[in-house]
């Protein structure tokens, strides 16, 4: 299933549309990679609707865990992702995965208008992650990125002597100095090429990719960056796809290989896995995080 939406994919970047530029392997914190990891993109493929309506959402969402969504009026944000759904819905990769899920006789696929409100409960609706305020939803975790934020209480360790009749002892006493908690900041998402490409043309979101963790050449990648002083060790990404084929392809893993069992797949030759896990929150399964895991590297990987 997952060949057929490949071969569905209609508006999947041509070999010539994107250049990338991997340099060197990512090491602990340090920059390997004094260049963006996107050399060029065609304007003309970030033209077509569904990439155009993916990059008009980008202003919709808080990048940090714990402030409540949208960003925008809500009634902006509603439009805005009626008419992305509308678009992508449309296309052959969504068009391939309906037909297959109403064939299986999958619930929420009995009809066009039931799946529609479905996807969008799925991936657009918003649920907690911080301070139990609805901050976050499925797309913005896995396409846009969020910050997120580890709380940790800084604890002293302090030795006072301590007379004893016979001999002198010390006793080592943990105690809390300073009750001041410390936030570390780490992207968490962020698995998608348009959006990566699009933070590092703009200058103001400070994005700095610092090399390569995995690279299986124009397919599929696993980068180092910053996105503002916040780091991403590993962040994974399918290169040159487009925004439904994405979608489409982490919805049907979501549904038939969440948790621990991975969904084995392969894009273009290069095997690939990918892993999801659900968010349950007021009796709702939303997806909680979806990305892709290169594995063996193949000689017809990038061929087909």
């Amino acid at each position: 299933m997952s060949k057929k939406l490949r071969k569905s994919d209609d508006n999947k970047a041509h070999p010539w549309q994107v250049t990338i530029n991997y340099q060197g392997q990512a090491k602990d914190t340090q920059d390997n990679a004094p260049k963006e990891f996107f050399s060029k993109v065609d304007s003309t493929l970030l033209e077509k609707p569904s990439f155009s309506q993916f990059i008009a959402m980008m202003d919709n969402f808080n990048r940090k865990t714990g402030s409540i969504e949208p960003r925008v009026p809500p009634e902006q944000e509603k439009r805005e992702i009626s008419t992305f759904l509308t678009t992508i819905l449309a296309t052959r990769p969504w068009q391939t995965l309906y037909s297959f899920l109403n064939r299986k006789g999958h619930p929420y696929a009995t009809n066009p208008s039931t799946f529609r409100n479905w996807i969008e409960q799925l991936w657009f609706a918003h649920y907690s992650r911080s301070k139990g305020k609805a901050d976050s939803s499925a797309f913005e975790h896995v396409f846009m990125g969020e910050e997120s934020y580890r709380w940790t209480r800084r604890i002293f360790i302090s030795t006072f002597p301590l007379k004893h009749p016979k001999m002198l002892i010390r006793k080592r006493i943990k105690t809390y100095l300073d009750s001041t908690q410390e936030k570390n900041g780490e992207v968490s998402g962020l698995h998608n090429w348009v959006r990566f490409y699009m933070l590092e043309r703009n200058r103001t979101e400070d994005l700095d990719y610092k090399g390569y963790i995995v690279q299986r050449g124009n397919v599929m990648a696993a980068l180092r960056f910053t996105w503002q002083n916040a780091l991403k060790r590993a962040g994974s990404l399918l290169i040159g796809t487009s925004p439904e084929y994405d979608m489409a392809l982490y919805t049907l893993c979501f549904l038939s290989r969440r948790g621990k069992e991975l969904c084995q797949v392969e894009l273009d030759g290069c095997p690939l896995s990918v892993t999801s896990y659900e968010m349950v929150q007021n009796n709702k399964i939303y997806i909680g995080t979806v990305f892709p895991t290169a594995g063996k590297k193949t000689s017809t990987c990038g061929k087909e």
